[in-house]
């Protein structure tokens, strides 16, 4: 008979009563997360326009607009789905005159053994989703590449260049040159956003370099206010585990931040989550979303879930019973002007 603990509505609720891994990028601009019944999902990209309301004579009733600043693309949301071979059905085989010791049942042991495959599993999706969320805020764009699946979707990295919220700074302004005006960037850039998408940036998020460049120079170090980290006001999305509050920049408006995590490339070279130059100005209030599609099983069935475990036994390339962990997350831009990224070194 199979085992109740590994089917998957059993598993689901074991998953989500664990503790998920800190993720910065998409607690701070992909916080609304939306689940989807459906393979493909409608994504809306706003580009607004500051246009006035018309004046309309009372005889005359109204005048009719049209509705512009927006399009609507389709995409199916890429699947993560990393898989292993579990030991936790071992745990509920006891040999004969084997002695059972401890207060733990081979039931607690086995589930015990079987969260954690799935938790490590989930913090490798987890990790998956930051990048995700790395590459449309710092590109414009998210790379789909893996097993049978090349793609690329994307948000603001298909506009012109000169409409694209990115700049890099040429030589002789640079951060870390004597010409630099780097209060006169962030304010011209936070100046940009405002009348790009309407929306003020309230954060700068500062790669390693950059940092390093603007606590290198003393003018702005003078004017940097650090009383909402001395006097502890930080909100609990910005205490996470490698987030750096470096102060409030005078005179911009602007919470400047640093963010410490990396991740294994397909060479399995580590990459920073926040490229180490680069400086991204933006606000959570940017319409943004954290879609998960649906995930579908040919035995288990289709569900509307951010993580589904699936389970099922082989007899070789591996033998045993596999462990899967799936998802199709994809973080979504919807107002591309929202946010600015700026290089800022060679």
């Amino acid at each position: 008979m199979p085992i109740s603990m590994f089917e998957t509505r059993e598993m689901i609720p074991m998953l989500e009563e664990a503790k998920p891994a800190n993720t910065f990028l998409k607690n701070t601009f992909f916080s609304n997360v939306v689940t989807h019944e459906t393979k493909y999902v409608d994504i809306d990209i706003w580009q607004g326009k500051r246009r006035l309301a018309p004046f309309v004579n009372p005889n005359i009733g109204s005048k009719t607009v049209e509705r512009t600043g927006y399009k609507t693309e389709t995409y199916e949301p890429p699947q993560v789905a990393p898989d292993m071979v579990t030991t936790a059905e071992d745990l509920l085989k006891r040999s004969p005159g084997e002695t059972i010791y401890g207060a733990k049942s081979p039931d607690e042991r086995a589930a015990e053994q079987l969260t954690k495959d799935m938790m490590e599993m989930d913090s490798m999706i987890t990790r998956r989703e930051e990048q995700m969320c790395s590459q449309a805020l710092f590109t414009g764009q998210v790379q789909v590449v893996g097993e049978g699946v090349n793609d690329t979707i994307q948000y603001w990295s298909q506009l012109p260049a000169q409409n694209q919220p990115k700049e890099a700074l040429g030589a002789g302004s640079r951060w870390n040159e004597s010409g630099a005006e780097i209060l006169n960037n962030l304010r011209a850039w936070r100046r940009k956003v405002v009348q790009a998408s309407g929306i003020a940036p309230t954060n700068a998020l500062l790669g390693a370099d950059a940092a390093e460049a603007l606590l290198g120079n003393d003018t702005l170090l003078k004017i940097l206010d650090t009383r909402r980290m001395d006097e502890g006001m930080l909100s609990p999305e910005f205490q996470a585990d490698g987030v750096v509050y470096y102060g409030r920049l005078k005179g911009t408006g602007l919470d400047l931040w640093g963010y410490d995590e990396w991740y294994l490339d397909a060479n399995g070279d580590e990459q920073p989550m926040v490229p180490t130059k680069s400086v991204l100005l933006g606000s959570p209030n940017v319409r943004t979303s954290m879609l998960y599609g649906c995930v579908v099983d040919p035995v288990e069935g289709s569900f509307a879930a951010p993580r589904v475990p699936v389970s099922w036994t082989q007899r070789k390339d591996p033998a045993g019973r596999i462990l899967a962990v799936k998802s199709k997350p994809l973080p979504v831009i919807h107002q591309v002007n929202g946010f600015y990224v700026a290089d800022v070194l060679a």
